[in-house]
């Protein structure tokens, strides 16, 4: 608990990073029917795609910058040399990525959907998706972002090596979300969320091991 506290207190004294992703979302929504159309018939079917991707890419663009003062000022290391678990370690830095970067996103999706005029049970369905799909988006940044800290033009291959392995979730919380709640899309989701819970904090762990040794 003591190390979440840390990390929301650096977010809260340096917000820099969460409201340039937020921003970033919100531009591109309020742009999209002004470069598209601003027919509601022909903006609602593509709300919950577009929602999703521009989540997506608000992560990877918070990704970099939440381990590079770290590994700057050396907190890094001392993680990985405390004596709290280095898994665990990691697995809160994806929860303060989260609460940084997705969760005021979920929080303003009802707004977001009826700037693109979506209903309120698609609106319902969409946030139900981003609370299933989103963490998982955070704990594979932080592993991107663990891989390419320290080196040059970090934030130009952070997308090249994490953004594959986020399609499946996009797919799966586009889709469940759009089907209005098929059971099957629902389930491979949660599935996916408990896969990553389980296995990515502690490929972190070994990548920050390695990150901090070179």
């Amino acid at each position: 608990m003591m190390l979440l506290i840390r990390e929301l207190k650096i977010m809260l004294r340096s917000p820099a990073g969460a409201i340039q992703s937020l921003m970033f979302a919100v531009l591109v929504i309020a742009l999209f029917p002004l470069a598209i159309t601003p027919d509601p018939d022909q903006l609602e079917p593509l709300g919950i795609g577009l929602i999703w991707v521009v989540t997506l890419l608000s992560c990877l663009l918070a990704a970099d910058k939440s381990l590079a003062s770290d590994y700057a000022d050396g907190s890094l290391e001392q993680m990985v040399l405390s004596d709290y678990p280095l898994w665990w370690v990691c697995l809160v830095k994806s929860m303060a990525h989260w609460v940084s970067c997705a969760l005021p996103l979920l929080l303003m999706a009802p707004i977001l959907g009826g700037m693109l005029a979506m209903p309120l049970d698609r609106i319902g369905w969409l946030m139900a998706s981003l609370i299933l799909g989103s963490p998982i988006l955070s704990l594979f940044c932080i592993l991107g972002a663990m891989l390419t800290v320290g080196l040059n033009q970090s934030s130009a291959l952070l997308p090249i090596l994490i953004a594959p392995f986020l399609v499946p979730t996009l797919i799966l919380g586009t889709q469940w979300a759009t089907t209005g709640g098929e059971a099957f899309y629902g389930y491979m989701l949660a599935a996916l969320l408990c896969l990553s819970l389980v296995t990515l904090p502690f490929a972190t762990a070994v990548v920050a091991k390695i990150a901090v040794s070179r």
